[in-house]
């Protein structure tokens, strides 16, 4: 279940994609998240349009800011990370 980001509160474990409404690469990401079901709740940032959710995001975990890009947030910090092409509905069966 995708689950958009609403309020600066999340789970000690969970994915958080962030996502640009205007980039192609982006869209090609967004199609590999959207197809597979999260083991962890998943919570999706459209980045023009949440941009203070996005910048939130950056400033907590200390993770720099890319569009597309997937974190999983693991024990309250991000454990791993990826951006652009390397977001793959792999990534998210596997975690």
């Amino acid at each position: 279940m995708i689950i958009p980001l609403g309020e600066k509160k999340l789970p000690e474990t969970c994915f958080i994609f962030k996502h640009s409404t205007s980039c192609p690469i982006s869209s090609d990401a967004a199609d590999e998240i959207r197809s597979v079901e999260a083991r962890h709740p998943l919570y999706w940032i459209n980045v023009i349009e949440q941009r203070g959710l996005s910048d939130w995001v950056e400033e907590s975990y200390g993770i720099r800011h890319e569009s597309p890009q997937l974190l999983l947030v693991e024990n309250g910090a991000v454990s791993d990370s990826w951006s652009h092409t390397k977001i793959k509905r792999d990534l998210i069966v596997e975690k």
